[in-house]
């Protein structure tokens, strides 16, 4: 029988461990900010324009920062000319957006399968609304959408996803402002996931996030810092022969908090010190396996951010990481940490992003504490006329299973187009292939990915 349980299905059992860790981000908040002074958050609630921008022929797409922020181009309608935006629906200081996309593709290797792959039609429905405020300071922006896919063979795999975001902005003066997000989400655990339960269907997975930040500039030094928490929650998936698997030791909560300073030496050259504190806590002491999989740990790093107007802008950061994980069955990954992201525009009409990354991110893999990530990736967007505009991909990623002897290569390459034909509709495309190699043969797997897409808009 499929069960699932909702975001605050369980209880949260605090552990002294956790106190230990938010000392830790207690230490970064108050070595960065001896008062009220905060920091550059992930979430800019405005429209998205470069306040730089200059002239109407000024391409709006060369605010990407990170390619790895939207990888499935969900947001690609936004980014052709202004002029063939849609002009929303009035509603009070609010400008109302609602959409509603249609979108075909044919997925080769729907299971993720290293042998006998099979292929499948999927049919996405997506309707969404979004508003924006017009204050003439501060911001309030909603947003919320359903995605209904259904398979047309393997139709134990159809699934719905949704989320609603609210985030906000409030300008104290020019030149501090705080920021705050609240998401809810349910999504569906991709069958390319190390972590896939294997499963008769995909893994819900239910998720409520909430981020406070700010961000304050004085002179040449500017600060900035982000308490972050996310709460897992993922659902039981039939096993089939009339059983279940039990994924509710799984559930956890994420916390992150994040500060950051940084002194301009010279315009467009700025040192950046960068400290990060987290605590990653599960519902169970123990999971189905008898393991304690709740840690903490930390990421200090230093280097030089870049903003050379409308040229290129990022940041090259250098520094150490560390995991500690409750059981002392479980290995504690620890060492460099590289995060360098940079935001080139060659052209009015072209951004190219390069960006790469070695980090900790959570498994729930057999054996393995943290996967350690280590990865780069191109992005190249191109707007070829007012109303149309390309965007290629590609990455590699290499991923190290710590304490499994286990470890992944995927290589990943897109292409996608959209086409605005009028602000009201617009079409699109998109090809993708994916290959994953690993020294575990049944991890292993191909899968190519070919879709056609057609949105309407108000």
């Amino acid at each position: 029988m499929h069960t699932s349980l909702g975001p605050f299905g369980r209880r949260f059992p605090i552990q002294n461990s956790t106190f230990r860790v938010i000392g830790v981000v207690g230490l970064v908040f108050g070595s960065l900010i001896p008062s009220i002074v905060f920091g550059q958050t992930l979430y800019k609630t405005q429209s998205g324009a470069d306040p730089r921008e200059t002239g109407k022929n000024a391409a709006n797409i060369t605010v990407e920062t990170n390619p790895e922020a939207d990888p499935g181009g969900s947001r690609d309608p936004e980014r052709v000319d202004e002029s063939y935006q849609p002009k929303g629906i009035e509603f009070g200081q609010f400008l109302v957006l609602p959409e509603l996309e249609f979108e075909e593709r044919y997925n080769s290797n729907v299971f993720a399968l290293a042998n006998d792959p099979k292929g499948d039609f999927i049919t996405r429905i997506a309707p969404e609304v979004q508003a924006r405020s017009r204050f003439k300071e501060h911001a309030l922006n909603l947003r919320a959408g359903l995605e209904q896919n259904l398979y047309r063979r393997f139709d134990d795999d159809n699934h719905m996803n949704a989320f609603v975001t609210a985030t906000g902005r409030y300008d104290f003066d020019r030149n501090w402002e705080a920021n705050a997000l609240l998401e809810t989400r349910l999504q569906h655990e991709d069958r390319g996931s190390p972590d896939d339960a294997g499963g008769e269907e995909q893994t819900p997975v239910y998720s409520v996030t909430g981020e406070l930040g700010s961000e304050q500039t004085a002179g040449r030094y500017k600060f900035s810092e982000s308490l972050r928490a996310v709460r897992y929650t993922f659902g039981d998936v039939d096993a089939g022969s009339g059983s279940s698997i039990n994924n509710s030791d799984r559930d956890r909560i994420e916390l992150v908090g994040t500060g950051r300073a940084s002194y301009e030496m010279f315009p467009g050259y700025s040192a950046v010190g960068q400290l990060q504190g987290n605590v990653r806590q599960y519902d169970d002491s123990v999971d189905d396996a008898g393991v304690d999989r709740s840690s903490q740990g930390v990421r200090a790093e230093a280097g030089i951010g870049v903003d050379i107007t409308q040229l290129i802008r990022g940041d090259f950061l250098v520094g150490y990481f560390r995991q500690d994980y409750s059981d002392p069955t479980l290995s504690d990954p620890a060492g460099p940490a590289v995060r360098a992201v940079f935001n080139w525009t060659p052209s009015r009409l072209t951004v190219v992003v390069p960006s790469f990354e070695r980090s900790v991110q959570e498994t729930t893999t057999t054996g393995a504490s943290g996967m350690v990530r280590t990865g780069g990736s191109l992005l190249v967007r191109h707007e070829y006329a007012r109303n149309i505009v390309i965007t290629g991909v590609t990455s590699v990623f290499h991923d190290d299973f710590d304490g499994a002897g286990r470890e992944n290569w995927t290589y990943d390459g897109r292409v996608r187009l959209i086409w605005a034909l009028a602000p009201e509709y617009y079409v699109g495309g998109e090809l993708s292939y994916r290959q994953r190699t690993s020294n575990i043969e049944t991890s292993e797997y191909d899968q190519y990915v070919a879709s056609l897409r057609f949105g309407l808009r108000m």
